[in-house]
This record gives structure tokens, sequence and C-alpha cells, in this order.
């Protein structure tokens, strides 16, 4: 991808700046929703979540301890 000048480069860096905006708020709020899912009674599984998000239980659990550990240091 070749760009033929500096502006065409600033505008590619803001539109990539965007994407990114949104993939972070997407995973924010797919956190936001495996706490919930889990702490409902009865919780839903690791498995049910994982296979909701076609994630790994083992995707899940660090989604989910990355979640909480920033909300962690937020609050602090």
């Amino acid at each position: 991808m070749t760009h033929s000048n500096v502006d065409e480069i600033r505008q590619e860096l803001q539109a990539v700046a965007v994407e990114l905006a949104k993939k972070e708020e997407l995973i924010d709020r797919r956190d936001e929703l495996i706490e919930e899912a889990r702490s409902q009674t009865p919780p839903l599984t690791l498995r049910e979540v994982a296979q909701l998000l076609g994630m790994t239980e083992r995707g899940v659990a660090k989604a989910l301890s990355s979640h909480r550990d920033r909300n962690h240091r937020l609050a602090s």
C-alpha cells in the first residue's frame, strides 16, 4: 500500500485509530458481559460463554482476569 502524500497517510492513520477505538470498546463490552454472565444465579459456565463467543475456555478465563485487573488498576 503506497500513499502519494503525507495527507493520505494522516487520513489512513486517523481511520486506523477509529477502528482500534471500536475494537477496544467491543473488548470492554465482551468482558463486562462475561462478568455479568458469571455473576448470574446460576452462572453461565466458562464453556458456554466460550462457545457463544467462539473462544476457548482458557481465553475466556484470561479475558475475565485481564478485565478484573484493568478495573482494579482504575479503582486504585
